[in-house]
């Protein structure tokens, strides 16, 4: 991952695709969503595409999730079909947002919070 603006705060379309993924009910969601607020861009892909790394701070509580993968989605918007995935590390803390392309090209643009059809991984 790398960057030239790094650390940087949430854009706006950021905060609300993770507010989006966080919309649906499993275990761990309501500590999650208390860390949004404190998380921050330390990262981003190489490869062009809009996948960030996250860091949180830690006065912020863990979240007691069962999967580092606790929830994801399917994108799509006609011209591509693409995921999304939000990734918890070890200690319970935001750490990834990944969006990821089914085809050849990466995703360039974050999805618009109506494409997101999220669901918890189970």
């Amino acid at each position: 991952m790398t960057g030239d603006d790094i650390p940087r705060p949430l854009s706006d379309i950021e905060r609300d695709v993770i507010a989006r993924l966080l919309s649906v009910p499993f275990p761990g969601r309501d500590e999650l969503r208390a860390q949004l607020p404190f998380a921050t861009v330390e990262g981003s892909c190489g490869c062009g595409c809009v996948t960030v790394n996250l860091a949180v701070d830690r006065v912020a509580a863990p979240a007691p999730v069962l999967s580092g993968a606790p929830v994801s989605a399917d994108i799509s918007d006609d011209e591509f079909y693409a995921g999304i995935v939000l990734l918890v590390d070890g200690e319970g803390y935001l750490c990834c947002l990944e969006v990821y392309s089914i085809g050849d090209e990466p995703v360039r643009r974050p999805p618009t919070v109506e494409q997101i059809n999220a669901r918890p991984q189970r």
